[in-house]
């Protein structure tokens, strides 16, 4: 059988370099029909025949052999095309300077990934050199293997295996016997102690609760929803020697909340108070010194009517008096 004819094309195309539009074209991956001779059980042979159509593969960088772990069983191998320069140079530079582990494989190789995605379903590669026997000078051959994941050192929380003991093995009780909750028997004498303790657990006394006359029909009866307590439309007051009691917090409450409505409304009146003056002297909403003349005058009003401003509604005529006492402090009208 010819080499030709004892291989089998997984693919043909090129590799994609990362942020570059450069391809490293003229790759041929192979797999040898005398060493596979069942490709269907060869997952590298099965992603790259996947791979057919797709004009290149996602090129990574490289990795050094002794950072990941690959698959040896699987021999796939890659050829570049005498016309292929930049390949041919690209990997030269990267295996051919590289050294060599004592398996003879190159301790540097070039990583692929089989598909757009990194993630944990996609497939990736490491093409690496292996030292090739020949009577007249050494050689390189490339080959390609699969990544596969590392396997974890054990660790010191993790669980000790043990072995079941020897009478679970020998038993001879069925699984239905074992699911009804039967006890094993142990083969072999038992001291005194065992089996006084075992009397004891078998015998104790019952647990169940005790009950009599309302209490054993209350349990067998069927358990019944109480009725809600009616509810009560016209509520008293609270009474005592003093009289009623007066819901002096309530009471409270009500007079903060007047309090507060009061100082909301006459704050809003100072407001429209300041805007209306200020328009009339000629600083309105677009004047670059409305926001400022406004703020000084509104605060100022609002503080000389302290006293009043929370209790009852402000006089029209004092706040007339004020705002315009201010906006003379800090605008003049236009004579």
């Amino acid at each position: 059988m010819s080499e030709a004819s004892s291989s089998r094309l997984l693919y043909r195309g090129s590799l994609s370099l990362p942020d570059s539009y450069i391809l490293l074209d003229g790759l041929t991956f192979s797999a040898n029909l005398l060493a596979n001779k069942d490709l269907l059980h060869n997952p590298l042979a099965l992603a790259l025949e996947s791979m057919r159509g797709r004009p290149s593969l996602r090129l990574k960088g490289t990795e050094s052999l002794k950072n990941i772990c690959i698959d040896p069983s699987d021999d796939v191998c890659m050829d570049i095309h005498p016309s292929a320069t930049l390949s041919r140079t690209y990997f030269e530079n990267i295996l051919c300077l590289s050294h060599l582990s004592p398996d003879g494989r190159t301790e540097i190789g070039v990583r692929v990934a089989l598909g757009d995605t990194d993630g944990p379903a996609t497939t990736e590669i490491l093409i690496f050199g292996k030292a090739h026997s020949s009577p007249t000078t050494p050689s390189l051959t490339i080959h390609a293997a699969r990544i596969t994941p590392a396997t974890r050192a054990p660790r010191p929380d993790d669980p000790t295996p043990r072995k079941p003991p020897q009478h679970l093995l020998a038993r001879t009780q069925s699984i239905g016997e074992l699911a009804a909750n039967t006890r094993i028997k142990v083969n072999g004498d038992e001291s005194e102690v065992v089996r006084r303790a075992r009397d004891v657990m078998l015998h104790l006394p019952n647990s169940k609760p005790r009950g009599r006359g309302k209490d054993k029909e209350r349990s067998s009866g069927v358990f019944k929803v109480p009725a809600l307590p009616p509810k009560k439309t016209n509520h008293a007051p609270d009474a005592d020697v003093f009289g009623p009691v007066s819901d002096a917090k309530g009471k409270a409450r009500a007079v903060n909340e007047g309090a507060g409505d009061i100082e909301q409304e006459n704050k809003s009146i100072i407001k429209k108070f300041t805007v209306r003056h200020l328009d009339a002297v000629g600083v309105s909403k677009a004047h670059p010194e409305f926001k400022e003349l406004f703020g000084f005058v509104y605060r100022g009003t609002a503080f000389a009517l302290r006293a009043t401003i929370k209790k009852s509604p402000v006089s029209a005529l004092a706040l007339e008096t004020l705002v315009e006492a201010h906006i003379k402090l800090y605008a003049t009208s236009p004579t």
